[in-house]
């Protein structure tokens, strides 16, 4: 199968940063996965925070790893099972950002609230813009190729407001974990450097997406100018 060599110039940066990433994810969260909590496990906390806050959310298990998530369209916290049997820091500190989630949605994060209309419309217009782009440039229909690329890049728009919703969730669920005093002051130290981590695969996944975007921008305009 024939690749671009250009391809590369734009991919591989974009390779290069998410498995950085991902190696320093690990790395962090395997630190704070192995320092134990006494105190409450991964379930207890999503419990406490639930209750306390008086949030209208469900908590439901779910096996596997680090698959802990908030569904807004549901209310449901999913909780991975790790985060039943056990309570460490890194655990600890995936619930709690979770939780900020839950509280983005039930304050009215106006950023939250257009992350989720742009999750309805990115779903939609990022497959159908790639494949008007590719109809587009075969049968030179530049006008087509543009409307396409135009929908292809609202996934570039949404891994960029990922970014700061992402954040804006570590910070609320940090708040919460000092609230409810879930850790000491180390512990708490260790579960701001677990999100931290965690943020950059979200600025990996839009860098990675924006240099996507960038190569196809410049096929068609390799096109225009041929």
């Amino acid at each position: 199968m024939y690749i671009d060599p250009i391809y590369w110039y734009f991919a591989l940066p974009g390779f290069i940063i998410t498995i950085i990433a991902q190696i320093y994810v690990k790395i962090v969260y395997g630190k704070y996965n192995n320092l134990i909590v006494k105190k409450y496990t991964g379930i207890e906390v999503a419990k406490l925070i639930k209750n306390e806050e008086q949030f209208p959310v469900e908590i439901y298990p779910k096996g596997g790893k680090l698959e802990d998530y908030f569904d807004p369209t549901k209310d449901i916290v999913s909780i991975s099972a790790d985060n039943m049997e056990q309570g460490t820091v890194a655990n600890i500190a995936v619930v709690a950002h979770e939780f900020g989630h839950v509280q983005q949605k039930f304050q009215k994060s106006s950023i939250f609230r257009f992350r989720m209309i742009m999750t309805g419309i990115t779903k939609f217009t990022s497959s159908i813009g790639y494949i008007l782009f590719i109809i587009g440039i075969i049968m030179s229909a530049l006008r087509l190729a543009e409307i396409g690329l135009i929908f292809f890049s609202t996934s570039t728009l949404f891994a960029l407001i990922t970014i700061p919703v992402e954040i804006d969730a570590s910070k609320r669920g940090m708040r919460l974990i000092k609230k409810y005093n879930l850790l000491d002051t180390y512990d708490t130290n260790g579960a701001k450097q677990v999100l931290t981590a965690a943020v950059f695969t979200y600025i990996a996944g839009f860098l990675s997406s924006a240099l996507n975007l960038l190569y196809y921008i410049n096929i068609l305009g390799g096109r225009r100018r041929a």
